[in-house]
């Protein structure tokens, strides 16, 4: 853009800038020609940032390369936030405001400025307020008035006095749909077709090189979450030497799980040993869904009430991943968003998971979502044959009574001040059973919450509401042990990860343990049918007394269990 074409395009809002505010615009308009080359910069060009302000604007910003210094003087490149404005009026106004607010320390820090009419007053004013290291800063500001004769706009004659103009509104970012439309991302043409039997192969990047790999046993853990993950062990024989140099960091591997088959996961991390000429590698790989989108980082931003087809379409912008809900929208709520977006996709579908209260199973680029998956299975674990062992964990240390909640401060303010000020005041949480679990008679208080993207009370209510839990947690985790007993194959079913079903741990003593659990987290071995498993139950939070009642009840219904379980195996 030639310098007159852009001096002609920004003084009419500089001028306005000057009837509003009383800065003069020659200063702005010889201020925005010096910082932004022209308005020919990375930053003018696509954040029409025309000073290099950082931070955001109503939400919106660009990402940009820029020089850091720590204490000691050493330059760091990283990349910052800058406002994204919506028109040059904007950025100007912006600038004149700094002039008219100052600083968070000092309000009237840029006071000199405002009301000055002899331009050179003006500039040297900035100088001394230090708006610019550099020494010839002035100095080059007065050559640019000169040179274009810029004082011409220090007028308002002929400047409307009507309102201002609205500001161009920003244009919410597209994000194109991501529902699953019937078509797969094609896997390898070299994989086995037709699956008999659980297998699993190893392929390089290019896929080029198929192997399967036999004789190892596969540690898979499996949740509610999506993330899934798996190691083995091999050792290196005559018969394998192909498949163990193929295991290496960013290779693929191929494993048919319990429910999906061909499932592709990366190799991750891989540790070599040798001992006495013998060579294992034990190998860990991440599903796709884990590699992917920790990769995928989505730089747009949403501020407003999005309904769950709208999340998922921007924390899965830029990929191959498409998500079939498995229930009705209408089933999940719509969840207020402030600037949702600026992270990676892991971390935004994990925001998801804990804003729509979903849960997602993963079958390599088709995203199963949930409002709860599983059902309640006609299935007993039984510590007199089918389950040797049970863990139960309960602990009070994590629980909480009451805690505060500060959302985000108002324009100007700062959180070192001494008296900030906030969009709403702060909010204090005590939970409705908080008497029942003092301790001598004072709250347990949690870490306060501090978000500055929270801007509504109601917002911050349903966070402490999940961030204040008084009950302690209880964890089981369970050992399975399959058994082919026909009898029980007609009277049980099989369950899997989302399942609930019935529990009952005794011992000679009595009963340690009866309840109808669900099962969020399965560690299995899916290339052995017949291994045993390790199960993990939903966390969950009982009033102490309750629980007390409960094995009261299981105690007295002992006897009555156990007659009719071995009434049926006869």
């Amino acid at each position: 853009m030639a310098n007159l074409e852009f001096i002609k395009e920004i003084a009419p809002d500089a001028q306005r800038v000057y009837k509003k505010y009383d800065i003069l615009a020659s200063l702005i308009i010889a201020q925005a020609c010096l910082e932004s080359a022209w308005g020919t910069s990375g930053l003018a060009q696509k954040g029409k940032n025309l000073f290099g302000i950082k931070g955001t604007y109503n939400g919106q910003y660009v990402l940009m390369w820029t020089t850091e210094y720590d204490r000691k003087g050493n330059a760091t490149r990283v990349q910052a936030k800058f406002r994204k404005y919506p028109s040059w009026y904007a950025s100007l106004q912006d600038l004149a405001k700094l002039y008219m607010n100052g600083t968070s320390w000092d309000p009237d820090h840029y006071k000199a400025i405002v009301g000055e009419k002899d331009y050179k007053k003006a500039t040297a004013a900035l100088v001394k307020a230090g708006y610019a290291t550099d020494p010839a800063y002035a100095t080059k500001l007065n050559g640019l008035i000169e040179t274009y004769n810029l004082t011409q706009y220090d007028s308002v004659d002929g400047i409307p006095d009507d309102p201002d103009q609205p500001d161009t509104p920003i244009p919410e970012p597209e994000f194109p749909s991501k529902e699953y439309d019937g078509k797969d991302i094609t896997l390898n043409q070299s994989l086995p077709s037709d699956v008999d039997f659980p297998q699993l192969h190893v392929s390089t990047k290019d896929g080029k090189s198929v192997v399967e790999i036999t004789g190892v046993s596969v540690d898979l853990t499996d949740d509610t979450t999506g993330k899934k993950s798996f190691t083995f062990t091999i050792t290196k024989t005559q018969e394998n030497g192909t498949e163990f140099d193929l295991l290496v960091n960013d290779n693929i591997l191929y494993l048919d799980e319990k429910k999906f088959n061909h499932q592709k996961y990366y190799i991750t991390d891989v540790e070599v040993r040798q001992e006495n000429n013998i060579l294992t590698k034990t190998v860990t790989a991440a599903h796709i869904f884990s590699v992917l989108l920790i990769n995928n980082y989505v730089n747009d931003t949403v501020t407003k009430k999005l309904k769950l087809r709208e999340a998922l379409d921007i924390a899965l912008k830029d990929t191959d991943f498409k998500y079939i809900l498995e229930a009705p929208e209408s089933e999940f709520p719509s969840a207020d968003q402030e600037n949702f977006g600026d992270k990676n996709s892991t971390e935004l579908m994990d925001e998801i998971i804990e804003d729509y209260g979903l849960e997602i199973d993963v079958d390599n680029y088709k995203i199963h979502v949930y409002k709860k998956m599983g059902n309640r299975i006609d299935f007993t674990l039984d510590s007199r044959y089918n389950m040797p062992g049970i863990t139960i964990k309960t602990s009070s240390q994590n629980s909480t009574t009451r805690a505060w909640g500060y959302g985000a401060l108002k324009e100007g303010s700062n959180s070192t001040d001494k008296n900030p000020k906030y969009e709403f005041e702060p909010i204090l949480y005590v939970h409705p059973d908080e008497d029942k679990f003092l301790i001598e008679g004072k709250p347990r208080w949690a870490e306060p919450i501090k978000d500055e993207t929270i801007k509504k009370s109601s917002r911050m209510v349903s966070a402490l509401k999940k961030h204040v839990n008084p009950y302690p947690e209880m964890t089981i985790e369970a050992d399975f042990k399959k058994i082919y007993e026909p009898k029980l194959l007609e009277i049980e079913q099989d369950f899997w990860k989302g399942d609930t079903i019935h529990v009952l741990a005794d011992t000679a003593d009595g009963i340690t343990f009866e309840d109808d659990v669900r099962l969020i987290s399965i560690q299995y071995n899916p290339l052995d049918p017949y291994s045993s498993p390790q199960l993990t139950f939903a966390n969950f939070r009982k009033d102490i007394h309750d629980i007390n009642v409960d094995q009261a009840k299981r105690l007295r219904n002992q006897k009555r269990y156990i007659d009719q379980l071995f009434k049926t195996l006869r």
